[in-house]
């Protein structure tokens, strides 16, 4: 499994899907929210509030996996496959059997829809505004308004799919 600089690695679906899984958990790590949380303003003074903000970044960070491989993969059945495979992963490790994967898929979808639908939104600066929007609403429950924090939030999700998708382009997926 060597790379020169100019080949790709070649990995299974489930092996690129635990690659994912790798990445989501390297930015939930305890202290990675913390620091998160800590660079958002998002005080967390209690295991409520860890769980609040570990649980939106799970959430977005999630859809920010998506969002990318959307954007990076050709092969669209085999983004699919190693998305449905990822989903499974997070699944498994996050709820267990307290809800039905097919409920759970739902419930992320909706998500999602919320995010998609802000990334369609014309805004005079930039549709990430609106996207941090509604992040920053569903942390704090309303639209706090703090310039800091949304140049924060953009700046996370460019970050996190700028760098996730020049590692997705190092691998080959059988």
């Amino acid at each position: 499994m060597q790379n020169s600089s100019n080949q790709k690695v070649k990995v299974s679906k489930e092996q690129f899907a635990g690659l994912l899984d790798y990445w989501l958990w390297g930015q939930l790590s305890d202290k990675a929210v913390k620091k998160t949380a800590k660079d958002f303003g998002f005080k967390i003074r209690n295991k409520k509030d860890f769980n609040k903000i570990f649980e939106e970044l799970f959430i977005f960070d999630v859809w920010l996996i998506v969002y990318t491989c959307e954007g990076v993969f050709e092969d669209e059945d085999k983004r699919n496959d190693v998305l449905d495979i990822f989903h499974h992963l997070e699944y498994g490790r996050i709820l267990g059997k307290e809800e039905s994967f097919g409920d759970w898929m739902m419930s992320l979808f909706h998500r999602y829809a919320e995010y998609g639908k802000a990334m369609e939104t014309e805004h005079p600066s930039t549709p990430l505004w609106v996207v941090a929007d509604v992040f920053n609403k569903r942390l704090f429950g309303e639209i706090q308004k703090d310039l800091t924090f949304q140049t924060k939030v953009i700046t996370y999700k460019g970050l996190f799919v700028k760098y996730l998708g020049e590692t997705i382009k190092k691998y080959d997926i059988e």
